[in-house]
């Protein structure tokens, strides 16, 4: 049985902060103990490995992940999901998956893919065929004829559902349409609501009644499923959280209304703000204007609702231009110094958070003893700068149940580190 033992680790407590002087013990996929103080205990069978003061803390959660975007946005003919084969799709929505986990983010949750490619990648990266992290898988885009999403396929294209689209009219077709998500492998169902966000249509007006939404929530649930919804006015997100949604992504009209509701079911906030304001540095336009507004009005209301206990996540519309797959982590870095959220809740955001919004809670997003061993080391202190996360060469290992998706621990070894540590 593998044992792992890290000493001298610089512990990211995600309630406590920095705690340095820490040795985590790891038996094959589980941490079995977290210590401070005194000599390690001797382990011939295990590797052991002096961190000299790096930091460990939980691997990190995308909770509003497109593995199959690419350069969306970038002047395609085709709507999204429709502008590459699938097979094309499932190799780079493979590619990104492994960027991910490579990333430090040893989880992701689902905002929507085309042809059933997360659930398809789920059983690959659980049975040992690619490499990833863990995946609560998504579904198509859910909503009524014409929604925002709908608006990019020409009426001439045909009236039904696509590889991308669920179109789905009244409480009964929601609720079928649901359940065909679920059976094709969706465990968080992404719905519509609103236009606005970087998407057609009209944002303050709602694309499905709540009596659609009502069911498709009450459907998601019966089976096991959580729901999510793009919001972009606060009267939908008061409906949205009145018939049950897990999930806002987005909830541009947050206010103090909107807070107590949150508090009161316990729904998470994806605010996914980063979009908006690279878009809003790189273009101009109407359209780019009512976006910069909504982020400007976000992040006057965001601090109150994160101070007032609303569960946020990260995760945002990378593979959208213009947001590389692959810098997961500038988030963080926006939250803290472009937004001014306090570092230690933007990474509760996304460790613990993540971790219980996939329904894992009790086993992930933190270091503690039991929990399976979703694991980062970072050369340098994210608490006193998070933006070190944003740099690939400072994240030393990234470790999965376990098993090591990426192993730079040796540099550590090196003659200079080790001269430096003793200076």
């Amino acid at each position: 049985m593998q044992r792992v033992v890290l000493t001298n680790a610089n512990l990211i407590d995600i309630d406590a902060g920095a705690r340095p002087g820490a040795t985590i013990d790891i038996v094959a996929d589980r941490i079995e103990a977290v210590s401070f103080g005194g000599a390690p205990p001797r382990r011939p069978d295990a590797r052991v490995i002096d961190l000299q003061g790096a930091s460990v803390m939980p691997g990190l959660f995308n909770c509003h992940y497109h593995a199959t975007y690419k350069n969306v946005g970038g002047g395609s003919a085709f709507p999204v999901g429709m502008d590459a084969p699938p097979g094309l799709q499932t190799l780079r929505a493979a590619q990104h998956l492994r960027l991910a986990l490579e990333s430090g983010f040893t989880g992701v949750i689902s905002a929507g893919a085309p042809y059933a490619i997360d659930a398809s990648l789920k059983l690959a990266v659980e049975e040992g065929t690619i490499p990833g992290p863990r995946i609560m898988a998504g579904s198509r885009d859910v909503s009524t004829t014409g929604h925002s999403q709908d608006l990019y396929y020409p009426w001439h294209w045909g009236d039904g559902s696509s590889p991308s689209i669920n179109r789905c009219d009244g409480p009964d077709e929601f609720r079928r349409g649901i359940r065909a998500e679920v059976k094709r492998g969706a465990e968080i169902i992404k719905i519509f609501a609103t236009g606005g966000h970087g998407v057609q249509g009209v944002p303050e007006k709602m694309e499905l009644s709540r009596e659609e939404l009502a069911a498709a929530t009450e459907a998601a649930h019966q089976r096991n499923a959580k729901i999510r919804a793009h919001i972009a006015n606060k009267g939908g997100v008061m409906t949205a959280l009145e018939v049950g949604v897990d999930v806002i992504d987005h909830g541009d009209g947050l206010d103090q209304e909107c807070i107590d509701k949150f508090l009161e079911t316990g729904a998470y906030l994806a605010p996914s703000m980063l979009y908006p304001y690279r878009v809003s540095q790189v273009r101009t336009g109407p359209f780019v204007d009512k976006m910069r507004a909504d982020m400007d009005a976000m992040a006057k209301v965001l601090s109150v609702a994160n101070k007032a206990g609303v569960r946020m996540v990260l995760g945002d519309d990378f593979g959208a231009v213009p947001l590389d797959h692959g810098t997961y982590a500038d988030e963080l870095d926006f939250y803290v110094n472009f937004v001014g959220i306090p570092v230690l809740d933007v990474i509760r955001w996304g460790t613990r958070n993540g971790a219980m919004l996939m329904g894992r809670g009790h086993e992930l997003g933190e270091v503690k003893a039991g929990a399976l061993a979703d694991l980062i080391v970072v050369d340098g202190d994210p608490i006193a700068d998070v933006a070190v996360l944003k740099d690939k060469s400072k994240l030393l290992a990234v470790m999965k149940g376990g098993a090591f998706a990426k192993d730079a621990l040796e540099a550590l070894q090196a003659p200079s580190r080790a001269a430096l540590s003793v200076a």
